[in-house]
């Protein structure tokens, strides 16, 4: 299996001017034009300018998966968190259903508790 870049370049020429296109790889047999600019008069220039928009373009990428990647961690943090205060209000809950459980056995056997040798 070939390994190719999440997002590349593209030189193309249309009769004496060339064009220039960050692709992006979208799946392994498709891919998308992200940003392009026509009009060139050489092929260097057109490099050049790829050149720097791709690396521009990447940056920006990064910047917002960082970003991305800090809201995905306090998320997730908010959800543990949420998710401790619910454990401990349904063992609360339980612990306080069975206090009441055992006291209103112990008011069962304190109503019925007869002393059948009496009689």
């Amino acid at each position: 299996m070939t390994q190719q870049k999440k997002f590349d370049y593209q030189i193309k020429q249309d009769a004496n001017t060339w064009s220039a296109e960050i692709t992006r790889r979208v799946s392994a047999r498709r891919s998308n034009v992200s940003k392009q600019q026509d009009g060139f008069a050489t092929e260097a220039l057109a490099i050049e300018w790829a050149e720097k928009e791709l690396e521009g373009f990447l940056t920006k990428q990064k910047e917002a998966n960082a970003r991305k990647s800090e809201r995905r961690a306090e998320r997730n943090a908010q959800a543990e968190k949420a998710a401790a205060a619910k454990e401990a209000a349904n063992v609360a809950f339980l612990a306080k259903r069975e206090e009441a459980r055992a006291r209103a056995l112990e008011a069962d056997d304190a109503e019925f508790d007869y002393d059948y040798d009496e009689e």
